[in-house]
């Protein structure tokens, strides 16, 4: 199956066993129709015709449709599949999709374990093809977290480069969960250690007893109970 559009052009051969390169208003079509895709979310794009010299069969009386097979990604090297249904031909165009837009970069050498502060970040445009798909595009996602690894001047910053901060702190009231096998029950406590997610904290029970668990997620601490 094709996600497929219409694109009428009307385009003027001399003969009908003639061809031509791919006309001009054709690769404007090609750049309207990869905007409009949800992958770039309306960021600037230029594709890139990795066979320059590629050339169409006439289709006269017909229109040209642009597709792509269900499931690619308009981003980076793809393949394009013009079709002309009354001429009875598809032609693959292989293309390299550049898209541009801003990324969060390291400002400066950031060190492991360090929390990311506003002046150890910057916002540059680049073309986000060449970069990881976790790269951070907002410094917004990038605050208050803790870096997973250094990272060199100028280094964009992904997702994975980082981790929560404390998430829960102490004199924090959690929810405990104790399990052990075939079994798990739930029950309050307040944090006596902070930490951030996969940390070990304590925590105090209503009746005094401090265990200790795994932080799952904000606020809830995973005891293991044998």
């Amino acid at each position: 199956m094709h996600f497929l559009i219409r694109v009428v052009l009307l385009f003027c051969f001399v003969g009908s066993v003639a061809q031509a390169a791919l006309p001009s208003d054709l690769e404007k079509e090609i750049k309207r129709y990869i905007q409009k895709s949800p992958s770039v979310n309306g960021l600037r794009v230029e594709p890139e015709l990795l066979d320059p010299n590629i050339t169409l069969p006439p289709c006269l009386g017909g229109t040209i449709e642009i597709g792509v097979a269900m499931g690619s990604r308009l981003w980076g090297r793809t393949t394009l599949q013009l079709r002309c249904a009354k001429a009875a031909w598809m032609i693959n165009v292989p293309v390299n999709i550049h898209v541009f837009g801003d990324y969060v970069v390291a400002s400066r050498y950031l060190q492991f374990g360090q929390k990311v502060e506003p002046g150890d970040i910057r916002v540059v445009e680049g073309d986000l093809s060449l970069l990881a798909d976790d790269v951070i595009r907002s410094p917004r996602g990038a605050y208050d977290r803790i870096l997973s690894r250094p990272l060199q001047m100028g280094a964009p910053i992904g997702l994975n480069d980082l981790k929560e901060s404390t998430v829960i702190k102490v004199g924090d009231p959690v929810r405990l969960l104790l399990g052990g096998k075939d079994f798990e029950v739930s029950g309050e406590g307040i944090a006596q250690t902070a930490g951030m997610l996969g940390d070990m904290v304590r925590v105090r029970i209503a009746d005094g007893q401090i265990l200790q668990g795994k932080v799952i997620r904000a606020g809830v601490v995973k005891v293991n109970v044998e």
